[in-house]
């Protein structure tokens, strides 16, 4: 099994929960072969760099999963049937799909987010404090 991400675009005019269907679509034929998913990251409705299809905005999603090559490539030839996908795009991220090392990983990620919000807390404080000097200062002048 290898590690892959995919993310695909959805026609923006489609109502929310079709878009939902339309992901619970592509998240089944996944795991009915056996794949096993990682992240469904749903970005929601984006403006697109260039028109696509004649469309200006799309619905944004993002897979990350294990799966055998076969799979991908059954993914891909239902991306191209069904008409409410504007565009795809899936990338190979490792030969070896190796679920604990990748769940570490994003404990690790997520405990180094919180760190860094945390300091940016303490800098916000730092700074409130500093500007607070600065203006009794001006005003003792």
């Amino acid at each position: 099994m290898r590690h892959y991400e995919t993310i695909f675009i959805i026609d923006p005019e489609l109502p929310e929960d079709e878009c939902s269907a339309v992901v619970d679509k592509f998240k089944g034929i996944l795991e009915k072969d056996g794949s096993e998913m990682v992240k469904v990251d749903l970005w929601g409705r984006r403006r697109l760099a260039y028109q696509v299809k004649k469309y200006t905005k799309g619905f944004f999603v993002l897979f990350e999963y294990g799966a055998k090559p076969a799979v991908v490539d059954e993914l891909e030839r239902n991306f191209k049937i069904d008409e409410r996908v504007i565009r795809f795009l899936s990338v190979k991220l490792g030969d070896v799909f190796d679920q604990e090392a990748i769940a570490q990983a994003q404990a690790e990620a997520a405990a180094k987010a919180s760190r860094r919000s945390a300091e940016s807390s303490d800098d916000d404080d730092f700074d409130s404090r500093f500007s607070e000097e600065d203006t009794e200062e001006d005003s003792e002048e």
